[in-house]
């Protein structure tokens, strides 16, 4: 009797460890919420700088261990808003001039993009995150840091992000090219404030 009880404790701690095992080595793709999740981003000329926000269309998220270890995103080019100016037609006016050929020609290409290709973790919550990144289907590999930390039931995977914009063909007001003048241009790199919220952990 005594052997049966020993074998079952065995044979419990075996399941309960390989158990933990499975849960520590599997995959796990959260749902995201595209409503909570956006893009926040920042430009400056010589003279000024002006803020927006775009909104995801989907995105996901992989996470194993409850570590980050791939994903994307998919922003939406057609959601672009401006928050700085509060005139509804110099507002207005300034998103159709970014929307257009000049920039990013939203009508042509609507969805830009962002694929993970390589995590490295730095401690419990930063990441450096490698990837590439696709505006006018033009592709580009960029290299950053990103923290993932707790929101509600879920994660949030946020990074602040520097572009270069004339790497993607877009060239309008940069020093020295068209809509630039002598003593006045657009800085070739914009931030973007990237927040990816999942409704569950990974």
């Amino acid at each position: 009797m005594k052997n049966k009880f020993l074998v079952l404790i065995v044979l419990i701690a075996g399941l309960a460890t390989g158990w933990m095992a499975y849960n520590h080595l599997r995959v796990v793709i959260p749902a995201v919420d595209v409503n909570k999740s956006e893009i926040a981003w920042s430009a400056k000329s010589l003279s000024g700088a002006h803020t927006g926000k775009i909104m995801l269309s989907k995105a996901n998220l992989e996470f194993q261990g409850g570590k980050l270890i791939g994903g994307s995103f998919e922003a939406d080019m057609k959601s672009i808003t401006v928050t700085d100016i509060t005139d509804s037609t110099e507002n207005q006016h300034f998103v159709e001039h970014i929307s257009d050929a000049d920039f990013f020609e939203v009508n042509k290409y609507p969805k830009a993009s962002f694929t993970i290709t390589k995590v490295t973790p730095l401690n419990e919550q930063e990441y450096e995150v490698t990837g590439t990144m696709r505006i006018k289907e033009k592709d580009n590999p960029m290299t950053f840091k990103a923290t993932a930390t707790s929101a509600g039931n879920g994660k949030r995977v946020s990074a602040v992000v520097s572009v270069d914009r004339t790497l993607f063909g877009i060239e309008y007001g940069s020093k020295g090219k068209p809509g630039s003048e002598p003593d006045w241009f657009i800085l070739d790199e914009f931030m973007l404030n990237i927040n990816v919220v999942t409704s569950e952990n990974g």
